[in-house]
C-alpha cells in the first residue's frame, strides 16, 4: 500500500448562534411551488424556509427534511409550499427574549433556527444555530475496471475521464475540499499509478492519502485501511457519481439522528411498457393500469459511516451491502436520506453522455 500525505486531528463541532435580519431568499408565499425550495436550499446552506402571508405574518416553517419526507410521501417539485410545510412551529416573541433558549431546544430541525416575530405575528429576524465541521474525512472509492465503459476506460480509469473541462476525479475533490473535507482518501486498484500521477500534479488544498490495494477488496473492504483517527466518522463515495448535494447535510442529519449508517438514496421512475392486470385469488379481473410507472428509491453510491461500522471491516474483501447488513443483523441504527438533488451513476456511455450535457447547467463544487 502506498500513502500519499498524512494528517493526525480530531473530529468535532461547534455551534455558532447568528441573527438574520435580512430575509429576502429565505420566505415564500404558500402558493408558491416546491421547486423554488429545492433551488433556494441547494444554493443555501440554511436549509430551511419560512412561508409568509402577503403582509408578512409567519404561516408555517419547511426545511430540508420536511422536504425530503414529503418526496418519500410522493410529493413533487410541483406541490405547493403549504402542502410540506410545518403549521405552528416554534416562534420566539420580540416581548419574551428569555424564552429563546428553552424553545430552541424544542426545535428537531437538522439545524435548529427559531423565527422571531412581533406582537402582530409579523416576521422580523431569525435566530440560528449553525454546525461547523472543523475535521471531515472522505473516502472515494476509486478502484473499480470500469469495464461498463468498454474502449473509454482501457488505458484510463473511469476517475480520470472528462465531463466539462474537468475530470471526474478533480469534480469530486473540488467539492469536497469546497465543502471543508479535511482529509481525503482515494482507494485505487485499476491503472492506479495515473491517479497517483494525477493527484500529485494537483495543487490539493485537503490531505489527500492514495489507498492502493494489492488485490481487490470490494466497494468497503478498503475502509479498514484507514488511520484509526478516522474511523469516527466517515463519507465513503464511489468515484464515477455525479452530484450536486450538499455533503454535509447529509453529515448534519447522520449526527442529528445518532445513525451508525446513513444511505442516500435517489428516486428511480421506471415505466413498465405493457398494461399492468390486476387480478384476486379466484382469477377475476379487478382493474387495469395501462403502462404503470414505478416508483423506487436507489442506493446513491453515497455513505456515512460510524467507527461501529468501520471497525466491522477486517482484512477482507467486502461490498458495501454485505457491510450494511453485516451492521443491520447487530441492530445498528440505519437511516435513509432521500436525494432530490442532481445525482448520476456513470454507469455506462450513455450516462457519460448525459452527464456530460447537463453538466453545463450545474455547480457541482458549489
Amino acid at each position: 500500500m502506498t500513502c500519499i500525505h498524512n494528517l493526525v486531528n480530531n473530529n468535532y463541532l461547534e455551534v455558532n448562534l447568528k441573527k438574520i435580519t435580512e430575509l429576502k431568499g429565505l420566505t415564500l408565499l404558500p402558493k408558491d411551488k416546491l421547486i423554488i425550495a429545492m433551488r433556494r436550499l441547494n444554493k443555501d446552506s440554511t436549509m430551511f424556509q419560512l412561508i409568509v402571508s402577503n403582509d408578512g405574518k409567519l404561516l408555517g416553517t419547511l426545511t430540508d427534511g420536511d422536504i425530503r419526507r414529503s418526496i418519500i410521501e410522493g410529493k413533487t417539485a410541483e406541490s405547493t409550499v403549504m402542502e410540506c410545510m410545518k403549521k405552528n412551529p416554534s416562534k420566539g416573541k420580540l416581548s419574551s427574549p428569555n424564552d429563546y433558549k428553552r424553545l430552541f431546544n424544542s426545535v428537531s430541525s437538522l439545524i435548529k433556527f427559531l423565527p422571531v416575530v412581533n406582537h402582530n405575528n409579523i416576521l422580523k429576524f431569525i435566530l440560528i444555530e449553525e454546525y461547523i465541521k472543523n475535521y471531515k474525512s472522505a473516502l472515494i472509492m476509486a478502484g473499480g475496471f470500469g469495464k461498463r465503459l468498454g474502449k473509454k476506460t482501457k488505458y484510463i480509469p473511469k476517475p480520470l475521464l472528462k465531463i466539462g473541462d474537468k475530470t471526474v476525479l478533480e469534480n469530486l475533490l473540488q467539492k469536497l475540499e469546497k465543502e471543508n473535507f479535511n482529509k481525503i482518501y482515494i482507494s485505487t486498484f485499476y491503472l492506479y499509478q495515473k491517479i497517483v500521477g494525477f493527484v500529485k500534479n494537483r495543487k490539493s488544498k485537503s490531505i489527500i492519502k492514495i489507498l492502493i490495494e494489492d488485490k481487490p477488496l470490494g466497494t468497503a473492504g478498503c475502509i479498514s485501511l484507514l488511520d484509526d483517527e478516522d474511523k469516527e466518522l466517515v463519507m465513503v463515495i464511489n468515484a464515477d457519481i455525479v452530484s450536486d448535494i450538499d455533503f454535509n447535510s447529509i453529515s448534519i442529519f447522520h449526527n442529528e439522528k445518532l445513525n451508525d449508517i446513513t444511505i442516500p438514496v435517489s428516486k428511480y421512475s421506471h415505466q413498465i411498457p405493457f398494461g399492468v392486470i390486476n387480478f384476486d385469488k379466484e382469477l377475476n379481473y379487478k382493474n387495469l393500469k395501462e403502462k404503470p410507472i414505478l416508483d423506487y428509491f436507489v442506493m446513491s453510491g453515497i455513505y456515512f459511516l460510524s467507527r461501529k461500522v468501520c471497525d466491522l471491516v477486517k482484512n477482507e474483501a467486502i461490498d458495501m451491502p454485505d457491510l450494511i447488513e453485516r451492521g443491520h443483523l447487530l441492530n445498528f441504527k440505519i437511516g435513509i436520506f432521500p436525494i432530490y438533488e442532481y445525482w448520476k451513476d456513470i454507469g455506462s456511455i450513455e450516462d457519460l453522455n448525459k452527464v456530460r450535457a447537463k453538466i453545463k447547467n450545474i455547480d457541482l463544487a458549489k
